[in-house]
């Protein structure tokens, strides 16, 4: 971001030279100094493109950890570990508990879990 703003700075410092050269000095002068700045904008555009390009990622990555598409993956920390299957407990099923499956779809993590009513 510092690089940015510095190309930023750069080039207005540039463009009010080219203001005061335009005024005062000779033509050659004139155009290396507008080259110079046709070239830090250049630069300054190339930058912010991909500073858009890394927030893009960056948003994809945090809408990923923060979809409640499922719970979150004891092993890989994802949003991706998803009810698989239920049925009875082998042992306190007469008494009404449950076993859930659990898997992770990103990391292939697999857990039960046991639900008491």
């Amino acid at each position: 971001m510092a690089d940015l703003l510095s190309s930023f700075s750069t080039a207005l410092s540039l463009a009010t030279r080219l203001r005061e050269i335009g005024k005062t000095i000779e033509d050659a002068e004139f155009k290396n100094v507008l080259a110079d700045l046709s070239l830090e904008l250049a630069d300054s555009k190339l930058k912010i493109a991909d500073l858009v390009a890394e927030n893009a990622t960056l948003k994809e990555k945090l809408n990923a950890l923060t979809s409640t598409a499922g719970e979150l993956c004891p092993k890989c920390n994802n949003r991706s570990f998803e009810l698989v299957s239920t049925k009875p407990h082998r042992t306190m099923g007469r008494l009404g508990a449950m076993e859930r499956v659990y898997t992770c779809s990103t990391c292939s993590f697999s857990e039960p879990k046991l639900v008491t009513p």
